[in-house]
């Protein structure tokens, strides 16, 4: 069963933002580690911390890219209403986003046997 991070647990992990920052980047952090060990479930202590240690990385990534989920890189075109707005770059390659991310996350959980390992 994969432990819910609290904030005080993130802090305690050494999470570096507010707790507003926390809440706001919680939901993608989880999901793109949920992305990474696939149908790996944390089943020790060590792997426990090791999940939450990569949420906690997770988060901070994605405050330092302003709590949006990466929302809008490599994007060829965006329309909000009557504004509209074209990007260089939208190839669909790996965003700076999620490269950060998979780095950071992958970076707290090798060795801990949570890292996919399955076709995907």
């Amino acid at each position: 069963m994969r432990p819910e991070l609290t904030y005080e647990r993130y802090g305690n992990l050494g999470g570096a933002h507010d707790e507003e920052a926390f809440d706001a980047s919680l939901r993608a952090a989880e999901a793109t580690v949920r992305e990474i060990i696939g149908f790996n479930e944390p089943e020790t202590e060590t792997q426990q911390e090791a999940y939450e240690r990569a949420v906690v990385a997770a988060v901070d990534v994605d405050v330092a890219y302003g709590c949006s989920g990466g929302i809008g890189e490599g994007l060829a075109n965006i329309s909000v209403g009557s504004f509209s707005a074209s990007f260089e770059g939208g190839t669909g390659a790996v965003s700076a986003y999620q490269a950060d991310m998979r780095r950071a996350i992958k970076r707290e959980l090798a060795g801990s046997g949570l890292l996919y390992q399955g076709i995907g």
